[in-house]
């Protein structure tokens, strides 16, 4: 198997915004590009199933490969608007669990954006609108200083008190869905885990290195003698490919609009804990697709961001992660984020540092939590990740952030787990008390 030679951590930003295509639409599964020229309407569609999305494991609710388009009636009311505002149509796609339609339209370079968006929101024919938004995927440019790709070097799993809880907990039968770049499904150490992969760019060239860091931590094959171990090896991915990587560890971008496919589609698809390892602006779409997820107990977890670029990391229910030592915060949990080795496509392995790393290490101890305990919601998971974190590491005299620990919030759900040492079988024992002793061990 081949082995990463250099150290590299992804910097890589994922700009969201849906592209244009001439007055015909766009070829089908051509991508819109980034513009501060598009907009997203949303069309009701009352005619459209909205069942319960979270029913039985069969899986009765799928949404259709092949979308066979809109509607007439909502056809001919967007010519309409199209017509009426001086808008070119790009793509469309139906948002299921929303009821919705979404249309992307194009304005003309002299439109006014947001008196356009105010007028197109209080058009009847239309259910809502907005404009399209950037993200970035949370990781950084740091380098890190390791060569040798394995398991010994996996410091992160010790951290994080994941090794002794495999006696307990591998997230067997968790479905965690991993909304980002592709993922490179044949590296050998993902070999049977993944249960399904999605392509909500289309003809996209994008390399897969971010989403197959993310996807390695959280889910690489355990006992096949080959490389990492993840840290819930026996949940099931779904990789949904909604962002474009344009260059190996460089920047990339993804749209409002291919995001919201592939988190409806997450929806719809007995998704258990849904990973979203990027940062934008608050988008309105992308909020409400969130909140049904939440509502029907999907976890969401998302790397933690800063001013402008927090969503949705500040969303009440979704869990935020960060993974800087030196900016600790009472509203974000802390898993390690710098130096975490992971792998590399097409079959590599590498070392990863930010915020997207640290948020997929919660997403597999979440999974550890819910093969125990399959009910249990947003609130209930992040109550234990905090209360039973451990004081970590500090630098440079910083305040020093509290670790997630995927034991002793284990033995907070599962009363036969016992961590390692006395001190942190005294912490476990204690937050399920009510206590809040900081020992470590």
């Amino acid at each position: 198997m081949r082995r990463a030679l250099a150290t590299f951590a992804l910097s890589c930003s994922l700009a969201a915004g849906c592209t244009t295509g001439a007055a015909m639409e766009r070829a089908a599964g051509e991508a819109p590009d980034s513009s501060d020229r598009y907009v997203l309407v949303m069309a009701a569609d009352d005619s459209m199933h909205r069942p319960d999305l979270r029913g039985a494991r069969s899986g009765a609710y799928r949404q259709p490969r092949r979308y066979p388009g809109l509607p007439s009636d909502i056809a001919r009311a967007m010519k309409q608007l199209a017509e009426e505002y001086r808008l070119r149509r790009v793509e469309h796609w139906p948002m299921s669990s929303l009821g919705v339609h979404c249309i992307v339209f194009e304005a003309l370079p002299d439109a006014r954006m947001e008196t356009l968006v105010a007028q197109l929101a209080a058009d009847p024919r239309v259910e809502s609108a907005q404009r399209m938004n950037r993200f970035e995927l949370r990781a950084t440019d740091a380098v890190g200083i390791w060569d040798d790709p394995y398991r010994g070097l996996q410091r992160s799993l010790d951290e994080l008190g994941v090794t002794e809880v495999h006696r307990w907990s591998t997230g067997q039968g968790i479905r965690i869905a991993v909304v980002d770049t592709g993922v490179a499904a044949a590296h050998p150490d993902l070999a049977g885990q993944l249960a399904e992969r999605r392509d909500f760019i289309g003809n996209s060239n994008a390399g897969d290195r971010h989403g197959t860091a993310v996807a390695g931590i959280i889910g690489a094959k355990a006992g096949n003698r080959l490389g990492i171990v993840g840290i819930a090896p026996r949940a099931k991915l779904l990789a949904l490919k909604a962002c474009e990587q344009q260059e190996a560890g460089g920047r990339g971008s993804c749209t409002t609009f291919n995001l919201a496919r592939a988190i409806d589609y997450a929806i719809g698809a007995d998704t258990d804990i849904l990973n979203l390892s990027l940062g934008g602006p608050r988008d309105r779409l992308i909020e409400r697709l969130l909140s049904q997820a939440i509502e029907r107990n999907i976890i969401v977890i998302a790397a933690a961001g800063e001013n402008d670029a927090s969503f949705p990391s500040n969303l009440d229910g979704v869990i935020a992660v960060n993974g800087d030592r030196t900016k600790p915060s009472a509203l974000t949990l802390f898993a390690p984020g710098t130096d975490v080795l992971s792998l590399a496509p097409p079959d590599g392995y590498d070392y990863f540092s930010g915020n997207s790393i640290a948020a997929a290490q919660v997403s597999g101890i979440v999974a550890l939590l819910r093969e125990h305990e399959p009910e249990l919601r947003a609130s209930e998971i992040r109550r234990i990740l905090v209360q039973t974190a451990a004081t970590g590491s500090s630098i440079s005299g910083e305040p020093a952030p509290r670790v997630v620990s995927a034991c002793a919030a284990l033995a907070e759900v599962g009363r036969e787990v016992h961590c390692g040492g006395k001190a942190a079988q005294t912490r476990a024992a204690d937050t399920r008390t009510g206590s809040a002793t900081l020992e470590t061990h």
